[in-house]
């Protein structure tokens, strides 16, 4: 089941939000290029790619990379929850709560974020489950 809204994502997965000022932005593409090369990454620490963009359907999806394209209400909800205007790109990083765990104008590096969210009680939680099977 794939979540439709940022609320149903919560408890689930760390959104990754990318706004972008459009679906073919060459910093947009960039980003999904280093969540892609580290899509293992990704998807053990459950992070969920969600471009914020206008015009999604020519966004260009990942290849290994889970991602979510919401509908454009939602899109637009989520930018003005995060004071994100339509021209700037920036990339900001959720925890499963909710709250802002990394804020940044340019594509985010896939080790620093996974440093980070190494650091999260939950994901200890998680690692010491997955080691206990």
């Amino acid at each position: 089941m794939r979540p439709e809204t940022l609320g149903a994502m919560l408890h689930c997965y760390r959104p990754l939000l990318v706004f972008s000022p459009s679906a073919t932005d060459a910093r947009l593409r960039e980003q999904t290029k280093l969540l892609d090369a580290a899509a293992d990454s990704m998807m053990d620490r459950f992070i969920l790619l969600t471009p914020i963009v206008p015009n999604p359907k020519q966004y260009v999806t990942p290849l290994d990379t889970l991602y979510i394209v919401l509908n454009e209400h939602e899109m637009q909800a989520i930018r003005a929850r995060f004071h994100v205007p339509p021209d700037r790109f920036e990339v900001v990083l959720l925890n499963e709560e909710g709250d802002v765990a990394m804020r940044s104008d340019e594509p985010i590096r896939v080790t620093p974020m996974d440093r980070l969210i190494d650091t999260w009680p939950r994901r200890k939680r998680e690692e010491l489950r997955r080691d206990s099977y």
